[in-house]
């Protein structure tokens, strides 16, 4: 778990599939998100907040119970300002997956569980948002570039990749779903 990369694996599966190079994207229209199957881009926070609202919309819009959410924060903390969303999300999730190194305790919820990640992982640089149900399929997969040392957190810059080609967000799921059991086993 210390040295997987959701991004990298994201890239990875992105070969086999059409994914568009859209360079630095200082922010990003819904027109592109839905428009756009898969692409990948660089950017900074609020962009990546924005993307990852219009998942989570779509997640408290469109879920059935039968669907999955897995979202890492980096650390826990980063959380707290929309831990409420996150828990109306559970009540409409089968689960929901939250990672993230563990600075923070998070209300308890029963379909939610937390998935600590270690300090200078490559996972504990990432941040993503991963929707796979019958009804939505969806995944935010980003690599933080500068990390917590920058003196304001929201122009830290990332490398992004979003997709909605159910292939590439179930094999991303799958990974995640990897990831869970691992850290069940240790």
């Amino acid at each position: 778990m210390k040295k997987f990369s959701m991004f990298e694996y994201a890239l990875k599966i992105a070969d086999a599939s059409p994914c568009e190079d859209m360079g630095h994207f200082p922010n990003i229209s819904r027109r592109d998100f839905d428009e756009r199957t898969t692409f990948k881009f660089k950017s900074h926070v609020p962009c990546l907040e924005y993307v990852s609202l219009l998942i989570e919309n779509a997640i408290l819009l469109r879920t059935n119970r039968a669907g999955r959410v897995y979202a890492a924060f980096q650390k826990l903390s980063r959380m707290e300002p929309i831990v409420d969303r996150y828990s109306r999300i559970a009540d409409v999730s089968e689960r929901v997956y939250i990672f993230g190194e563990a600075d923070w305790k998070p209300p308890r919820h029963p379909h939610m569980q937390f998935i600590p990640l270690f300090p200078g992982s490559l996972l504990s640089r990432e941040w993503f948002v991963i929707a796979n149900s019958s009804t939505l399929r969806v995944a935010l997969v980003a690599l933080d570039q500068e990390g917590f040392t920058r003196p304001v957190l929201e122009e830290r810059t990332f490398l992004a990749f979003k997709s909605s080609d159910p292939a590439v967000v179930t094999h991303l799921a799958a990974a995640a779903e990897n990831l869970i059991d691992t850290s069940l086993a240790a």
